[in-house]
């Protein structure tokens, strides 16, 4: 006995009544169930499955196997007659969208010769994939133009079961395999005809709106984002929101936000190369600074010092202004911005005698970390910040006993 696919009759059942033709249980306390009806749809073409109930237990998974349909539910059901519901507003929702997806391939085709070779009905948003390797700005206005006329005019949407000498009577926007018996056909009236097992909407009008977000370049071809119906709408609501308090921070109307925000844009630029002159004058005058206070041993300048909120490119360059001096070892730590991280960079003039590889690494054990160089600079970074004053005195001392 096989699983009669109510889904496939009407897509707008929401609640029936079925028998359970076998139970299996699962790992984790699941149940696999059999009903010999049902209106939830398996994950397929690209479509997910439906959710809902099963009496009172939830229906968590909803697959093919052969002919029948498969439930996975949270618990072994009690009776053999069970009632099934289905998340109305879930579904309706995936036939939107995969509705919205026959129009918008549709017009992909007929506008671009573009062909769908893939599609994902994702949580958020969908996609397609076309075999063209590029679009414009121009191809997605027309192309989405396009398909929302078809939306508009509110056109039926029908499905067939067809075989091989019944096939021929409709153009399909793209042949189905040649070893089929029986196929079901979507039509979208005088626009587009498709094979697809997948649940639609009775009415383009349903759709409400498509909207194409973005497109990427995939492989040999394209993928193409989107969102229809209440997507649509929650979309459009999400950026305008955005839009309205980003006018609001600009003190500007919104035809004027994208000047405001390229020229807020210009001034951050300015900015930012200001401020980096002035950190780099600032960490000079403290180069010089350190080289002043730094411990002579034998001829050598010795400069141990800590940086607080300091990137590593900081920690860099003020080892690299020290170890410029002869004679000159630096041994700078950095610690970031979240205190959860030190950076280490020992540097010295090429006339110093040591290695600075082999001494960051003595102390990199008591910070958790790695690290390593040459001669003149070595870098490394631990996570046991606690510990960083005791490393550096370990690594003074080391030095010190060397020269």
């Amino acid at each position: 006995m096989t699983t009669t696919k109510l889904y496939h009759e009407n897509a707008y059942i929401k609640e029936f009544n079925a028998n359970i033709i076998q139970a299996s249980p699962l790992p984790n306390n699941r149940w696999a169930v059999i009903l010999d009806r049902t209106a939830f749809y398996p994950e397929s073409g690209g479509q997910p499955f439906d959710l809902g109930y099963i009496d009172d237990l939830a229906v968590i998974e909803v697959q093919e196997d052969g002919e029948n349909v498969v439930h996975i539910l949270e618990a072994e059901p009690i009776t053999r007659s069970v009632q099934g519901r289905i998340n109305w507003e879930r579904r309706f929702d995936h036939m939107q969208q995969h509705s919205g997806q026959h129009i918008l391939s549709g017009a992909f085709y007929s506008i671009l010769k573009a062909n769908t070779v893939g599609f994902h009905l994702g949580k958020e948003s969908s996609q397609i994939d076309l075999d063209i390797e590029f679009l414009t700005p121009e191809n997605l206005e027309s192309v989405e133009i396009a398909a929302n006329q078809v939306v508009i005019q509110a056109q039926a949407v029908h499905t067939h079961w067809l075989n091989q000498s019944n096939l021929q009577n409709f153009p399909l926007r793209k042949p189905p395999a040649k070893d089929f018996s029986e196929i079901r056909l979507v039509e979208i009236a005088n626009f587009d005809y498709s094979a697809c097992c997948g649940t639609h909407v009775a009415n383009t009008g349903e759709i409400g709106c498509i909207k194409i977000l973005s497109w990427e370049r995939k492989k040999n071809g394209v993928r193409v984002d989107f969102v229809c119906g209440w997507r649509g709408l929650a979309d459009y609501q999400q950026k305008n929101t955005i839009l309205h308090q980003l006018a609001s921070c600009l003190s500007l109307p919104i035809p004027n936000v994208l000047n405001g925000v390229e020229k807020q844009l210009q001034k951050l630029e300015t900015t930012t190369k200001e401020l980096a002159l002035l950190k780099q004058e600032l960490h000079r005058n403290l180069a010089v600074t350190l080289y002043q206070q730094g411990e002579v041993i034998n001829h050598h300048k010795l400069i141990v010092h800590t940086l607080t909120d300091a990137s590593p490119n900081e920690v860099n360059y003020i080892a690299k202004e020290l170890s410029s001096n002869p004679y000159t070892i630096a041994l700078i730590a950095g610690v970031n911005q979240e205190q959860t991280k030190v950076h280490l960079v020992f540097s010295a003039s090429s006339d110093v005698a040591l290695h600075m590889g082999q001494e960051v690494k003595k102390i990199l054990p008591l910070l958790d970390g790695k690290g390593g160089g040459n001669e003149q600079s070595a870098q490394g970074g631990g996570s046991n910040i606690g510990e960083l004053p005791a490393a550096l005195t370990l690594a003074r001392e080391n030095i010190r006993k060397q020269l």
